[in-house]
């Protein structure tokens, strides 16, 4: 069977090369079924350029990638469903149904099926599930609306990501991108606002992802960016992948996101020696800095690695003497740059959203859309600490950044 595998992530500050898709292709390769690249990142014209592929390929099925809801920042947000379901209808028009799955579209399968109009979806990790689903397709066409649990596919296989040529990678590197890779699926936090937790995490074989990143350089590509959602969920399986790549000998720079633990001197020693040149802590919030910040920095700074931090305050529950004292710490223990952000977005089934949701003075709080969509698809904001009162805490010090302001990453700001 034909399947289109389409980048629909148009956003390009910076661009994003779509990894999920390489990944995708990785998994189809060998298999009985044929596949072809779309990437519309760069396309002026996309459904031009979707009715061109479509009489050229004649796919049976479209699978469109949904790396992002929106932006997620309040200001300044942009969203990106509406450009999605445009596409989806110009696939639909010309006879190919489509298949959604990524990143973002797992925050909310039935609600982004519902919004785009696509006819079948895969939630959770793709590279099983998508091979099962165009089997399935082969003799039984599914009803309209169904999805399909990755997690119910098997453990992710891991293929390496195939990287086609109608993936402009070098364009991208010139638009101020940087090439993703991943050592492991999932995050076992239980964040109250974030819809990445609360999974098993599954982890790569370390020789698989240094094959990868030596594929890539090969090619001349030796910028990359850890696509996990927390690189050290396990700390003796992050010192196994480094000292796996340590031992190649492969000379690239990469960064990465950390929390505050498990962490200790010697990952930092070999996050160096493995090209690692900086880290973007995220820390937990509304009980303040964790004790062990100040030997991060310190690690980082002893191995000559950036720290940037990220950090959510003025949730529920905290109080503004919490978000002071959080400041004045991290002003304290001296990391390179940190960005803060006091508005949460929104998303169903979390435990910040049933609290600010279940609350007629939480709800006062709330902009954006009306939020009488339970799937919260367009997007809604809660926001306790006004921008104004934030410059007031932080004052003047270029050290901290009020994310929402600036389209960049943590990774260019330093």
């Amino acid at each position: 069977m034909k399947i289109l595998l389409v980048n629909t992530n148009r956003y390009r500050t910076p661009p994003v090369p779509p990894l999920g898709l390489a990944h995708l292709a990785g998994a189809l390769r060998g298999t009985a079924h044929e596949y072809r690249v779309l990437d519309l990142c760069f396309s002026d014209d996309p459904a031009a350029v979707i009715e061109k592929m479509v009489r050229d390929f004649s796919p049976r099925v479209a699978g469109l990638t949904v790396r992002n809801i929106d932006t997620v920042i309040s200001r300044n947000n942009v969203f990106f469903l509406d450009d999605i379901a445009v596409m989806v209808r110009c696939f639909q028009r010309l006879g190919v149904p489509v298949l959604l799955g990524g990143a973002g579209y797992s925050f909310c399968p039935e609600g982004i099926l519902r919004y785009t109009g696509a006819d079948w979806g895969i939630a959770g990790p793709g590279e099983n599930a998508v091979v099962t689903f165009l089997d399935i397709i082969e003799t039984d066409q599914p009803p309209a609306g169904t999805v399909l649990d990755g997690r119910d596919a098997g453990v992710p296989p891991f293929h390496q990501a195939e990287w086609p040529p109608d993936i402009d990678l070098l364009r991208y590197m010139n638009e101020r991108g940087i090439l993703g890779f991943e050592t492991q699926k999932g995050c076992t936090e239980s964040c109250p606002y974030c819809p990445e937790g609360i999974r098993k995490i599954t982890f790569r074989n370390p020789e698989s992802i240094v094959s990868e990143l030596s594929a890539a350089a090969d090619r001349g590509f030796t910028r990359f960016h850890l696509c996990d959602t927390e690189f050290n969920q396990n700390l003796e399986f992050c010192k196994t992948f480094l000292t796996t790549l340590i031992g190649t000998g492969l000379e690239i720079t990469w960064v990465l996101y950390m929390k505050s633990s498990p962490c200790d001197e010697e990952l930092f020693r070999l996050l160096k020696r493995s090209g690692a040149s900086m880290v973007t802590l995220s820390l937990p919030t509304g009980d303040g800095v964790p004790g062990n910040a100040s030997d991060i920095c310190r690690f980082a700074k002893d191995c000559g690695i950036k720290i940037a931090v990220d950090v959510l305050v003025g949730l529920p529950g905290e109080s503004i003497d919490t978000v002071r004292r959080t400041i004045e710490t991290l002003r304290a223990i001296g990391p390179d740059t940190v960005g803060v952000n006091s508005t949460y977005r929104l998303y169903p089934g979390l435990a910040a959203t049933r609290r600010i949701m279940d609350s007629p003075e939480e709800r006062t709080y709330l902009t954006g859309c009306p939020v009488d969509d339970p799937d919260f698809i367009r997007p809604v904001f809660y926001n306790r600490i006004s921008v104004e009162l934030l410059r007031e805490i932080i004052g003047d010090d270029p050290l901290f950044t009020i994310e929402g302001f600036e389209r960049t990453s943590n990774y260019e700001r330093v």
